[in-house]
């Protein structure tokens, strides 16, 4: 199992901007009467993500991770995912939002079918989030742009979710998620260029493409301050994907479990 080193690379400045937000938070509730708290949740634990990989002589991929979460006004951050909250309008939240990739790509070590490609490394993505509440469900949309220079592609998703409560301490949440995935994120993941190709392994030049994905995440609060959180998840990618000659598997089933201690 390993750490992601670009997960910890972007960790520092995230958590730099959320440390900043809260005493600029701090500062603001000091000039409020006493009656008039700044409110603000935080907690730290440990996650793994275990997910299928779609390529070619690779199995399933296991990362581990720190949890860090923290919320307040202004600034939500839970694990690689950090968004900047701007101001709501209704039933409507917006966010600015910053996410780090964890299993995307490969090394070319990783399988022999892979031999003489390029490494795919993971990357940072950066864009707008906007979740609708309503009573049915909560539906969120987001739009993000690799900014770290890997694929330089976008992905746009629609993301529907709707827990139910059972005696204050289990949540259980069935979730679906649409996601359109631009060329350049396709080609830079699953395309094969010219000087990699081989008589079994044709070049490919990604196309746009879409998939489909649907869980159910599990929360059980075991004790006051202290969480476990198992979320199983099946991805159906894309026909520009799965046409790719390294992708061996349209399914891609994920299982992520974390515990969070809430201070």
């Amino acid at each position: 199992m390993t750490v992601s080193n670009t997960y910890t690379r972007a960790l520092l400045p995230m958590l730099l901007l959320c440390a900043f937000s809260a005493r600029a938070a701090d500062n603001e509730g000091a000039a409020r009467s006493a009656d008039e708290p700044e409110s603000y949740h935080w907690g730290l634990g440990i996650g793994a993500d275990v997910r299928k990989s779609p390529y070619e002589g690779i199995g399933s991929k296991t990362t581990v991770l720190p949890l860090e979460s923290f919320d307040n006004r202004y600034v939500r951050l839970f694990g690689n995912q950090f968004d900047i909250k701007l101001p709501s309008y209704g039933a409507f939240d917006f966010s600015l939002r910053t996410q780090i990739t964890l299993n995307d790509g490969y090394k070319a070590s990783d399988s022999p079918e892979l031999n003489g490609m390029a490494d795919r490394k993971s990357a940072i993505f950066v864009g707008g989030a906007s979740t609708w509440h309503t009573d049915i469900a909560k539906v969120s949309v987001t739009w993000m742009k690799d900014i770290s220079g890997h694929s330089k592609g976008s992905e746009f998703k629609l993301n529907a979710e709707h827990p139910f409560q059972f005696a204050e301490r289990f949540e259980i949440a069935p979730h679906a998620e649409f996601a359109r995935l631009d060329s350049k994120y396709v080609n830079y993941y699953y395309g094969v260029h010219a000087d990699e190709a081989t008589v079994s392994r044709p070049e490919y030049l990604g196309k746009a493409t879409s998939d489909v994905q649907a869980g159910v995440r599990f929360g059980y609060l075991f004790a006051p301050k202290q969480r476990l959180l198992l979320d199983i998840t099946d991805t159906r990618l894309g026909s520009g994907i799965t046409d790719s000659s390294i992708v061996a598997h349209r399914s891609m089933p994920d299982v992520k479990i974390g515990y969070i201690y809430a201070f």
